[in-house]
């Protein structure tokens, strides 16, 4: 799995959340299929893999997140306080744990719409570091496991850098 991911950013293996899910379940964390089993309102801490961000310009400032584990993915809505709060987990999590509440549409939609309304987020891309140990391959986290929205860099070795600040994100 680990050389899946290093060579293509995907894998036919096992999901890297697969991996982790016995540290996940000791922290108390949920999962992705949650959201449709659980009664609108109620509390979640869902972990996932940032596959995707999007502010819309007309968004007010709302920001929308995909996650994803190995059992699916996840919607979050980040309304404006809370990612300008949460802004340094927001913009670099590639693991990011979501806290928050269920919420579903289920009016005028043919398929019930379920996502998070995110109170809280919380970057925990150390815990991938920590698959380098359970699979072998090195520190292969920071190289293959970028979101979805970010582009790769060719240089060996470069590091990630530091982003200006966003006029959509201030």
């Amino acid at each position: 799995m680990v050389d899946d991911y290093r060579a293509t950013g995907l894998t036919l293996g096992r999901h890297p959340m697969a991996i982790l899910r016995p540290v996940l379940d000791r922290l108390g964390l949920g999962d992705t299929r949650q959201l449709g089993r659980f009664r609108p309102g109620a509390r979640i801490r869902l972990p996932g893999i940032v596959l995707m961000r999007q502010r819309p310009g007309t968004s007010k400032g709302v920001v929308f997140l995909t996650v994803e584990d190995e059992f699916g993915v996840g919607n979050l809505v980040v309304f404006a306080a809370i990612a300008e709060r949460d802004r340094q987990a927001l913009l670099s999590a590639r693991l990011m744990l979501a806290e928050g509440k269920v919420e579903r549409v289920t009016e005028h939609v043919e398929v019930p719409v379920n996502h998070l309304i995110v109170a809280r987020l919380i970057d925990r891309s150390d815990l991938l570091d920590g698959l380098s140990q359970a699979e072998s391959g090195g520190e292969w986290a920071e190289r293959s496991l970028g979101g979805a929205d970010e582009v790769r860099r060719p240089e060996p070795g470069s590091r990630r850098p530091v982003l200006p600040k966003s006029r959509d994100f201030q």
